[in-house]
């Protein structure tokens, strides 16, 4: 079979397949979804611009008083000297959500490796047009509190898909770090307008960084660049995975077994673990149901069973081996409500405590930790054939797992928020956050607090609200009335 024709046979629904590895080529079902996403969008936009032509045109008139101005030749003195709208957002993009500080042992995402690209980065290169759109939306939805964010940064990230579609078809470009973290790129920027959404983005993009950096080792290309692209690229594919409940393809190249040069650091070790979590919960998801007329696949049903929770009891067994293997100044620490500021305890603490973390970053990786095991818990509560839900004994031995988890999300809920409950833009608003005497620097964690605390806490806060009865109804409802506080700042649509 020809290359061509094993290409052609791809299912477009399951992008980075083994087939597109196997003839060295950008898997057709990424490349042509990003034809299928642009034509789609840019048919949007052109209905969007005529309407507002049409209505534009019936609407104005120029007065008479200013006609006789027209045909003058004297020269416009602008009031004020003012920065480009798009080099403000480039500004802030790149100050709040690139360059900060952060602990290296918390290393697993894409953003902080931009600096080590933008010496190379030429205009209108896929690169910096991904670059745009990503600061457009960020500077947007934060910055700015539009209404019309997406509107507004639709034109950047149009052109980005279309410059980036190029790159991929090129045999050189498609190989280089530029294209690589342009497509990351423009994984993030459907990330944002998802959460702005209230839901979670498909991996679509992150599977084609995959298949690009899979072509790169089969012909031996890695960059040191590229194996650390492959760790955020991995950590992306897995959380959706365990948001959707979905496999992690094997195809895909992002396993352990695939990684044995790489880094290892407590977040890189949390995202092996939860590969498990998500085939666990995937499978899960494809078990016949445990009821049914014959009793052959009645009896296979209940082994299947049977292997599912033995598999999710020792998964969970491994996630609580997790915090052993942290540093020491990784643990949060405690402090209580005569140290935490009043401005903070009015906007909402649980109880009388809350905890200071190191950084944000880690704090959301420890976030990312409790939503994984609440995961795997909640799933023991459905397999275990003593556990019931509606009415009846609930199973003390979950509710002590789950209890201490929701507390620690719940305790970390005034680091990410603070002071903050109104959708104040960034630059206008003073937010005061609880501190620990030499834990934080006040003046780093508000910027990046007020950046990405939010950001890291929908996901906590949708597995909690989940739960059901294994948490109290005093948590249900604290964290429900902090949720709404959560979409007020940030503009989230509840759905």
């Amino acid at each position: 079979m020809s290359a061509v024709a094993d290409v052609d046979q791809c299912d477009e629904a399951r992008p980075a397949c083994g087939k597109c590895v196997k003839v060295q080529r950008v898997c057709s079902g990424y490349s042509d979804g990003l034809d299928l996403v642009l034509r789609r969008q840019n048919e949007a936009a052109k209905a969007g611009v005529d309407r507002r032509a049409r209505k534009n045109k019936s609407n104005f008139q120029t007065p008479e008083h200013l006609l006789s101005f027209q045909t003058s030749t004297a020269p416009v003195v602008p009031r004020s000297l003012y920065e480009l709208e798009e080099t403000n957002a480039l500004y802030f993009f790149v100050s709040t959500f690139v360059l900060y500080g952060r602990d290296a042992q918390a290393d697993r995402g894409f953003l902080e490796f931009l600096p080590f690209l933008f010496n190379g980065l030429q205009a209108e290169s896929p690169l910096s047009l991904c670059l745009a759109a990503a600061s457009n939306i960020t500077f947007g939805m934060w910055e700015r509190k539009r209404h019309g964010a997406e509107r507004y940064a639709f034109p950047s990230y149009a052109k980005a898909l279309e410059a980036t579609r190029v790159a991929l078809q090129d045999p050189v470009e498609r190989l280089s770090d530029e294209t690589l973290m342009a497509v990351c790129l423009l994984g993030f920027y459907e990330a944002a307008i998802n959460a702005m959404k209230s839901r979670f983005s498909p991996a679509t993009h992150f599977h084609g960084a995959a298949a690009l950096i899979q072509q790169r080792k089969n012909i031996r290309q890695m960059t040191e660049l590229s194996k650390r692209l492959l760790i955020a690229v991995r950590s992306n594919i897995v959380f959706r995975a365990v948001q959707f409940s979905s496999p992690i393809d094997p195809a895909s190249g992002i396993r352990e077994e695939d990684l044995d040069d790489m880094p290892r650091n407590p977040a890189i070790l949390l995202d092996l673990m939860t590969v498990e979590v998500a085939d666990l919960l995937a499978d899960f998801a494809h078990t016949p149901s445990k009821v049914t007329d014959l009793n052959d696949e009645k009896d296979e049903a209940s082994n299947s069973t049977d292997e599912l929770l033995e598999r999710a009891e020792a998964i969970d067994a491994t996630l609580a081996s997790w915090p052993k293997t942290l540093p020491l100044h990784w643990y949060p620490v405690r402090i209580f409500k005569d140290t935490i500021p009043q401005e903070v305890t009015a906007a909402g603490v649980y109880g009388d405590t809350c905890e200071i973390y190191p950084d944000i970053m880690i704090c959301s990786t420890w976030n990312d930790w409790r939503v994984a095991r609440l995961k795997v818990l909640r799933l023991i509560t459905k397999l275990r054939p003593e556990s019931t839900i509606d009415g009846g004994e609930i199973d003390a031995e979950i509710i002590s797992k789950i209890q201490p988890l929701v507390d620690g999300i719940c305790a970390s809920i005034p680091f990410c928020l603070g002071s903050r409950t109104d959708p104040t833009p960034l630059y206008e608003v003073e937010v005061i956050y609880p501190g620990y005497k030499g834990r934080v620097n006040p003046k780093e964690h508000q910027k990046t607090a007020m950046a990405y605390g939010g950001w890291y806490l929908f996901s906590p806060f949708k597995e909690t609200m989940e739960i059901g009865p294994y948490i109290s109804k005093d948590q249900h409802q604290w964290l429900e009335l902090q949720l709404w506080r959560l979409g007020r700042i940030y503009g989230i649509k509840h759905t």
